[in-house]
């Protein structure tokens, strides 16, 4: 068996034994490891068929959005990854991202020449000094009309740059404006070097907030902006321009709900929902509850919805021991009424608002710890 050199060894903290040196000082680092990189996993993955989301406008043009959350205030570096092609020849096709925290927002431009298939670029923001837990994530795409040639996104990919080793000294801010996370000074864990009871404390705090850091577990926009010149509509496929009965039991992400989860007392588990508002509401089955949107007719709004997890309901995944549940829109006469289906034919497509659209879903993003 390897043993890691990282993770302590709980052994040489029994009592009346003396403490190995090695013990707090793997503590240490790993408490540095998870500030650094804990979170920094892809809070964005979305792939699409052939010549669906694709673009012919010469400038840039709105095509789909998402919410991400956050992991800390020095996180503010978001990497993104764009897999594509190019329909004819051109180096002038360009993507573009627009990051929002709260009041702030930064903006990032792609290249997208016909000589690579794969692309990518990182930016930062300034994250306010506010409690903001998440971001909203805004894709543009342009097109080259003199040639002419079109992008075609085929996916695309989101994370946020973890912080380089050493972390620096000084606290850091997570989420809310009181909870700060210590990095350790591992030097102070060196040999014949003074133990005292603040390590033990700033311990205990780091992982009571690092529990609290969000994850994305599911995150999907539709493409809303979709148009062509070199192909017909029946070469082109039609994109998912709002969620849809042939979403259901399809799209789903796997949330951790460990022992113990019922009594936190912090945010466990979100669903963010952009949908056009309706005069009468909007009411769908999700993970086994029932969200309800409230808006304005006609407008186009964020809402957020804490979910509720029935355990022994939501238990489907056989007899696996491991505590994920099946997160994805239920197959219920409530979404079968209310998402649009087959027969359902907008007026026109988004951005672009009539009443034929009031009440349709554009985007959803699941997160939790």
């Amino acid at each position: 068996m390897i043993q890691t050199t990282i993770l302590a060894d709980p052994s040489s903290t029994v009592a009346a034994r003396n403490v190995d040196r090695l013990t707090p000082q793997r503590i240490a680092n790993g408490i540095n490891y998870s500030i650094g990189a804990g979170g920094c996993h892809n809070v964005l993955s979305q792939s699409y068929q052939d010549k669906v989301f694709i673009q012919d406008s010469g400038s840039f043009t709105e095509m789909s959005q998402w919410r991400i959350p956050l992991v800390s205030d020095d996180h503010n570096t978001l990497e993104v990854v764009i897999h594509y092609d190019i329909q004819n020849v051109s180096s002038t096709c360009k993507a573009k991202f627009t990051l929002e925290v709260g009041i702030v927002s930064a903006n990032l431009e792609i290249a997208l020449p016909s000589t690579a298939e794969i692309a990518d670029g990182s930016f930062s923001i300034a994250i306010p000094s506010s409690d903001e837990y998440y971001a909203t994530l805004t894709m543009f795409t342009k097109a080259d009309t003199s040639t002419p040639a079109e992008p075609i996104i085929k996916c695309v990919m989101a994370r946020w740059t973890r912080i380089s080793s050493p972390i620096p000294a000084g606290t850091i801010k997570q989420y809310e404006a009181s909870d700060f996370l210590t990095p350790m000074g591992t030097s102070r864990t060196n040999v014949n070097e003074a133990f005292t009871s603040r390590f033990a404390h700033n311990v205990i705090d780091n992982v009571t907030l690092l529990r609290k850091r969000l994850q994305s577990y599911l995150t999907w926009s539709s493409v809303y902006s979709a148009s062509s010149a070199l192909f017909s509509s029946a070469d082109a496929g039609a994109p998912e321009v709002y969620l849809s009965v042939g979403h259901m039991k399809l799209m789903g992400g796997y949330p951790l709900a460990p022992t113990g989860y019922d009594k936190l007392t912090h945010r466990k588990i979100e669903l963010h929902v952009r949908s056009i508002g309706k005069s009468s509401g909007i009411e769908f089955d999700f993970f086994g509850n029932t969200i309800s949107i409230s808006t304005s007719a006609g407008s186009v709004e964020w809402t957020i919805h804490t979910l509720e997890l029935d355990y022994e309901k939501l238990n489907t995944r056989g007899d696996i021991t491991l505590p994920y549940y099946d997160a994805s829109l239920d197959n219920t006469a409530q979404n079968q009424t209310t998402l649009p289906n087959y027969g359902f034919v907008p007026s026109i497509k988004y951005p672009a608002i009539t009443t034929n659209n009031h009440g349709t879903i554009l985007s959803l993003t699941l997160m939790g710890i």
